[in-house]
């Protein structure tokens, strides 16, 4: 009878133990509950061992990961990116700083433009076609001191080369192109990380209004 009842014991215990949802938060205590709702700003749950107590709420930015009964996680970055008890859809971006997420996954933002780039331009909004073109717009101007940078450096050497004679007014004309051509190439370097700074900015705009426009 004893082993009959450590048996039932255990499978309950097993049983329980997959059947409800997990908090963990940034304190050491585990919550075991049930998922009620999820805002943008918090987490509302009851008890799992107390199903008809009062809702309870834990601040999103509280909680490092929720593990559900199907054993689906989800992180503190998904939950910043949740509205009133809607689960946030699936092919939406998520941006969080200079940082861009797809479906949960770290993407680059080159990735980021060419998915919204494959979206007809004709159902978008005036707002997210203006922000896919001004990011187009300093792509092709970051691409073009891209390409300035090593070709002034190398004009600028192959022009000191021509002037390195022992003549003092030959050598300064080549010192003269050597750094001529030195100061565009850094000049166009540092050009283009603004443009690529510009170009991002406008891209993680672009991921908001793609995300606004799917969403509703």
């Amino acid at each position: 009878m004893n082993k009959l009842g450590i048996l039932v014991l255990w499978l309950l215990f097993c049983y329980t133990s997959k059947a409800q949802d997990t908090i963990f938060s940034d304190t050491p205590e585990t919550l075991l509950v049930r998922v009620i709702e999820i805002s943008s700003t918090e987490v509302t749950y009851k008890n799992f061992f107390n199903p008809d107590g009062i809702l309870r709420s834990i601040p999103n930015q509280h909680i490092l990961k929720i593990v559900y009964e199907n054993g689906k996680e989800e992180s503190k970055f998904q939950l910043k990116n949740k509205t009133s008890g809607k689960t946030l859809e699936s092919n939406v971006f998520v941006v969080e700083g200079n940082h861009i997420a797809f479906n949960n996954e770290d993407i680059t933002h080159k990735a980021a433009f060419k998915i919204m780039m494959n979206k007809a331009p004709q159902t978008n909004s005036d707002e997210l076609n203006n922000a896919l073109v001004m990011a187009d717009s300093k792509r092709n101007g970051q691409i073009a001191f891209n390409i300035i940078a090593p070709t002034s450096a190398v004009a600028g050497i192959y022009f000191a080369r021509q002037h390195r004679y022992n003549d003092p007014k030959e050598q300064l004309k080549a010192k003269t192109f050597f750094l001529s051509g030195l100061g565009v190439c850094v000049a166009s370097i540092i050009t283009a990380q603004i443009y690529k700074s510009i170009k991002n900015k406008h891209i993680r705009k672009a991921a908001l209004l793609y995300n606004k426009e799917l969403l509703y």
